[in-house]
């Protein structure tokens, strides 16, 4: 079964300092997620998301200035993430958790992710929701300062993926 992903998918990005914790959200996030809902334990799925990266709230007008600047978005406009397997399934109807494994490629790398992530998945829609741990480094970035705060290199990422059946 094919699924479109669409309207209600955000990526959340919550970066940490000392003093001062900065989220930020992106919410345009498309692609496309294969799975069969009564075989996904051996069967798998395949997932292809887009991020476009300059739809995003920090939740101000100066962060986001920053972050635009700092992390040249315009110049690397879309981020892309590919499953490449899924461990661990147990479902329980239509619920699901499972650990995946994929592929993020942005700013011209390519780093390998680990994600754990629970959700619904049958006929008639997907909703995931998972996380998992980004050291911006890999990416070829350093954590940006916001006046008087370092943020640390080490951010939280949260996803919820829906979707409909295309």
């Amino acid at each position: 079964m094919r699924y479109r992903v669409g309207p209600g998918s955000v990526l959340s990005v919550k970066a940490r300092s000392k003093l001062h914790d900065t989220t930020t959200v992106w919410d345009a996030i498309t692609g496309t997620v294969e799975a069969d809902p009564a075989t996904i334990e051996t069967t798998g799925a395949k997932v292809a998301l887009a991020v476009d990266m300059t739809r995003f709230d920090a939740g101000d007008f100066l962060k986001n200035r920053k972050l635009r600047k700092d992390f040249d978005l315009e110049a690397h406009p879309e981020a892309r993430f590919e499953l490449t397997g899924l461990d661990g399934v147990v479902r329980t109807g239509a619920e699901l958790t499972a650990t995946a494994r994929g592929i993020l490629r942005w700013r011209g790398r390519e780093v390998p992710l680990t994600i754990k992530g629970s959700g619904v998945l049958d006929a008639t829609h997907l909703d995931v929701t998972a996380s998992f741990e980004l050291d911006i480094r890999q990416l070829g970035m350093s954590a940006p300062r916001f006046l008087m705060f370092k943020m640390e290199d080490e951010v939280t990422v949260d996803v919820v993926v829906k979707g409909a059946p295309a």
